[in-house]
């Protein structure tokens, strides 16, 4: 599903061990982003696991 918007003022901060592998025109990946909360400088850690597809020269998250 779609993630719903969280209202909060977040500064991308860095991406954290990105794992990727390929397979045919299908790459898996996981990783953890670090954002900085504007309003209490605290780090806000999310973690992503995504499936890309190539399609023509563009990659698309299907997943």
């Amino acid at each position: 599903g779609i993630l719903k918007p969280i209202g909060k003022e977040y500064i991308f901060q860095e991406l954290v061990n990105p794992i990727h592998n390929r397979k045919d025109n299908q790459v898996t990946v996981s990783l953890t982003v670090e954002y900085i909360d504007q309003q209490t400088k605290a780090t806000q850690v999310s973690q992503f696991d995504l499936v890309l597809e190539k399609n023509g020269s563009n990659w698309k998250i299907i997943e």
